[in-house]
């Protein structure tokens, strides 16, 4: 004896069947569309980190051309062998050691900064985007190394002193990055090379305040 299946236990299967490849193809759909979002987002944050990075090695061009052709750095204006500067002149000129730097982090970022802006002593126009801020920098001369029996080296590192050079760049949505980099040029300033020829560079890793 056979026995007829109702049609609306058919129906109701289908039901459920139907609600179930929905519900999966909505999670699939909210899946889909957090990647897509996170992606973009990434690629954002690349792209405003990009910006600062840039806005940072320009900062640095534009040190190193301020310290060959316009400003230079006298240790003997510094009251400390680790100081900066804070009169309008002297914007971002410092002086410290090499394994001690003379400026702190809020002197190179924030409201109390008093490193120079881009283009302040070079004439140089920064075209930032609107709402970003200008890239700055720090000049910091260094204090030659003791060498007690090595009077030519000592006395080659008061011709060609070292510098180090720290700037900070922003891109948009408050990116900032900040790079450091070495140099050594001539005391005088008629007999600086055509290039800044960077020694060394690195990212510099700070703790920003505003």
């Amino acid at each position: 004896m056979k026995i007829a299946t109702r049609p609306d236990h058919q129906h109701g299967a289908t039901l459920m069947i139907t609600l179930m490849l929905l519900s999966v193809t909505m999670l699939l759909g909210v899946a889909t569309t957090s990647l897509l979002l996170l992606e973009e987002r990434g690629a954002r944050n690349h792209r405003e980190h990009a910006q600062a990075r840039l806005a940072a090695q320009a900062a640095l061009e534009d040190a190193c051309d301020d310290l060959r052709y316009h400003r230079h750095i006298d240790p003997e204006e510094f009251g400390a062998a680790r100081a900066c500067r804070t009169d309008a002149a002297g914007a971002g000129l410092c002086v410290g050691q090499p394994e001690h730097a003379g400026w702190e982090p809020a002197q190179l970022h924030g409201p109390r900064a008093i490193s120079a802006t881009y283009g302040q002593f070079t004439g140089r126009q920064f075209r930032a985007l609107p709402g970003v801020p200008i890239p700055r920098y720090l000049i910091e001369r260094l204090a030659p190394v003791d060498h007690k029996t090595a009077g030519r080296l000592a006395q080659e590192q008061a011709s060609t002193p070292l510098y180090r050079l720290s700037a900070v760049g922003y891109g948009r949505h408050g990116a900032i990055l900040a790079l450091q980099a070495l140099v050594r040029l001539p005391a005088r300033p008629a007999s600086a090379p055509a290039s800044c020829p960077l020694r060394a560079w690195r990212p510099l890793y700070l703790t920003f305040t505003e």
